[in-house]
């Protein structure tokens, strides 16, 4: 017999139906024992493991992203429009850690659900605000910088704290709206798996109405943020590394500074946009490819190998949350600086060792209008 997938994520589940040696569970079908004994259901592999993996997501996913929201909150330079964003999103990725990974760890090792009916639909509920939230955030401040790289100048007026924090209010209140129909459709049934079980499924009407909500959920929660990262990000490309100022009194040597700088900057976004779209694709691309191919295919197989395959999928859409933090923040300069600024026991010993070869090194300086240019860009 194989473990239950009874997963209260699980966006393609349907009622259990009890069959002669079998019954169904989402689109997985399960053998049970004839005799009707409610000997103890086997422990697999996956048991084990699989919360495991899930712990070190949520210790590594609460430690970054509250270092994130703690370097935000204390360090007042920090508090720029695209900060806002970034703290957004670690806060998602912390509600997400918390409330919604340990209930779905305890379906491996647990053989039913526990949790009652409310909590299934709750935890299937705030998953899916959060995944929501996360994903329109990722195209707000994909937009944001966009329209920075763009109109650098006329961006000054618009992108202040305030208005980051204003979208990041709306996209909230949405993401609430939008991911409803997880709390409608979600309920507790009972089921025969080594006796009798109770599962957290999603209860659709139609399979039109399942599969319209696979759909939904593979364009408005993957694909389109997906696009809009990858067509905003290639038009900053093409944009950045053109001068905006000209020359001053034919003040070569300053426009070739200017030049050296762009191309810095051009390398440094083109591998920050290389490493978003690539966590974001490969995190969260498996588990929604595997839905629609689950929903659409008319001669879908279920097996152990494809509960593999979803198991798998679903550790690596988790495990994006635990990376945001490493790609969102600190690799940029302004977030390692801060951090060291309220961490300083811990780089103690690098800053004294810096600071014996500062005087070797030579500063060039740039006027204050371009470096406010710089900054905008950055």
């Amino acid at each position: 017999p194989l473990a239950p997938a009874s997963s209260g994520s699980d966006p393609t589940s349907t009622k259990p139906k009890k069959a002669a040696g079998t019954f169904q569970l989402g689109t997985q079908f399960w053998i049970f024992n004839h005799s009707g004994e409610e000997t103890s259901p086997p422990f697999l592999t996956d048991a084990w493991l699989v919360p495991l993996f899930y712990a070190l997501i949520m210790l590594l996913g609460l430690v970054g992203n509250g270092l994130v929201i703690y370097v935000i909150s204390k360090h007042r330079q920090m508090r720029t429009a695209t900060n806002f964003y970034i703290a957004n999103l670690a806060t998602t990725d912390i509600i997400f850690l918390v409330c919604c990974v340990p209930f779905t760890a305890t379906l491996y090792p647990l053989p039913s659900w526990v949790f009652g009916d409310f909590m299934c639909k709750f935890v299937n509920y705030l998953q899916q605000v959060t995944v929501q939230a996360t994903c329109i955030t990722l195209m707000a401040m994909s937009v944001d910088r966009c329209y920075a790289t763009l109109y650098p100048l006329q961006s000054l007026r618009y992108r202040t704290p305030q208005v980051a924090m204003s979208i990041s209010f709306a996209i909230w209140i949405g993401s609430f709206i939008l991911s409803l129909p997880m709390a409608i459709y979600h309920r507790t049934e009972n089921g025969y798996w080594y006796g009798l079980r109770t599962y957290c499924i999603e209860a659709f009407t139609s399979k039109n109405q399942e599969r319209s909500f696979i759909l939904y959920t593979f364009l408005g929660v993957y694909l389109l943020p997906l696009l809009t990262i990858c067509f905003c990000y290639t038009i900053m490309l093409k944009r950045i590394g053109r001068p905006v100022v000209e020359p001053v009194d034919h003040d070569y040597q300053q426009v070739q500074h200017l030049s050296e700088r762009s191309a810095a900057m051009r390398a440094k976004i083109s591998k920050m946009v290389v490493v978003i779209v690539l966590l974001f694709a490969i995190c969260w691309g498996p588990i929604q490819f595997y839905l629609l191919f689950q929903g659409f295919y008319l001669h879908f197989q279920a097996n152990y190998e494809t509960y593999k395959i979803k198991t798998w999928a679903n550790c690596m859409s988790y495990a994006n949350s635990s990376l945001n933090p490493i790609v969102y923040a600190f690799m940029g300069d302004s977030f390692r600086k801060s951090f060291k600024k309220a961490f300083p026991f811990l780089f103690r010993q690098r800053v004294r060792d810096n600071g014996m070869h500062s005087g070797s090194h030579n500063v060039i300086s740039v006027p204050p209008t371009q470096s406010r240019i710089f900054c905008i860009l950055g």
